[in-house]
């Protein structure tokens, strides 16, 4: 069993070179990028699958690392993965838009999509902004299993705050894998 973890957004993402930082949000002079945090939490996901013995490939471990959001889904198939795991933050201009969502392709990707949802909702306590599928999302074309979870939102000060606690981030990454492995494992 092979993961394939996606930090959301980064170097030559969208253009060649280019750091794509995603959705940003500033409050009391900090800056925020999706990207950063993204990379946060793939890192730590990273970390919790090693821990249980499972292989991991990632999309990028770092800021500098090129990883255009059309090469992704080949990229995570060379590498030999049964499943893709895209992290992202959501963001709206309405700084009360506030939850997670989890999105799927296909049929196959509903059940972990769901899955995933509810265990997430748990040990964050966001808001459900349920599942959905989308079909035009570069990550999700992958060949196997795929998923985006939408952590949150950058700009909605409770789930920023969340979202930048360790205690969290460490409660999110662990359901992430119990959840993953257990679905992947069981197909």
């Amino acid at each position: 069993m092979k993961f394939c973890i996606d930090p959301g957004h980064g170097m030559s993402n969208r253009q060649i070179g280019i750091f794509d930082s995603g959705a940003v949000h500033v409050e009391n002079g900090f800056l925020f990028k999706e990207a950063d945090i993204a990379l946060r939490y793939g890192l730590a996901l990273k970390d919790a699958f090693r821990a249980r013995g499972i292989e991991v490939f990632m999309t990028r471990d770092d800021e500098t690392d090129h990883a255009p959001v059309g090469r992704r889904a080949a990229m995570a198939s060379s590498a030999g993965c049964d499943a893709l795991i895209s992290l992202h933050l959501n963001d709206f201009d309405d700084d009360r838009a506030n939850g997670l969502e989890v999105l799927f392709r296909d049929q196959r990707g509903k059940a972990l999509a769901q899955k995933l949802q509810t265990a997430l909702l748990k040990v964050t306590g966001m808001a459900d902004r349920r599942i959905k599928q989308r079909t035009d999302l570069a990550v999700l074309k992958f060949s196997g299993l795929a998923v985006l979870i939408e952590l949150g939102f950058i700009a909605n000060d409770a789930d920023r705050a969340k979202l930048l606690d360790a205690q969290v981030r460490e409660s999110v990454v662990q359901a992430i894998a119990t959840v993953s492995i257990e679905h992947v494992g069981a197909a």
